[in-house]
């Protein structure tokens, strides 16, 4: 799914030979939803254009979720790695994170598509956290969710990061979240 990106990351897909489509800025849970209801395997994993899987990712969160037969979700940790573009000043500007952490970014879980029927999809009226909102509703819908201690993604920090970018609207959508909920 390619949600109207600028860095030529279509083209790119399309060259490679994979089936791509083209969502019109209708964010990145539109895309997903697309794409989940496209899919046709037993697993899905997102990743988003600007992140890396980390080496062994699949494997060992394929290998985890095998493990307890009940499981619904296996989510690893991430790690910061600063664009290689970007200049002394501008990395100046980022909080790299040096550490793996913990949290629900897109690229770090393995999910069985069989959960979507259970807990619904993404909530499309928001524009971020709708990843943290999804597994708010995974879990609440009763899905066994497993975290392993290994770092399965590599986010990139670069001067346009959502979170960088929107802060205030992103915050609005974690009030909204939070609300819905009480």
């Amino acid at each position: 799914m390619d949600d109207h990106s600028e860095d030529n990351s279509f083209a790119k897909a399309q060259s490679l030979g994979d089936r791509v489509i083209s969502v019109e800025h209708g964010g990145a849970a539109k895309a997903r939803n697309i794409g989940l209801k496209m899919a046709y395997g037993e697993y899905i994993l997102f990743l988003d254009a600007d992140d890396v899987l980390s080496q062994d990712a699949l494997v060992n969160l394929f290998i985890a979720m095998e493990e307890k037969s009940d499981c619904d979700v296996v989510y690893g940790k991430a790690k910061d790695f600063v664009s290689p573009e970007l200049s002394s000043e501008q990395r100046a500007k980022l909080k790299v994170r040096e550490n793996g952490y913990g949290g629900v970014l897109p690229g770090c879980g393995l999910i069985k598509k069989s959960v979507f029927d259970r807990s619904g999809y993404f909530d499309e009226n928001l524009s971020s956290g709708e990843t943290v909102d999804w597994m708010m509703n995974v879990k609440e819908a009763g899905a066994v969710v497993r975290e392993i201690n290994q770092v399965t993604l590599r986010r990139r920090l670069h001067m346009t990061n959502t979170g960088r970018l929107k802060r205030e609207e992103e915050m609005k959508n974690y009030a909204a979240i939070l609300r819905k909920r009480m």
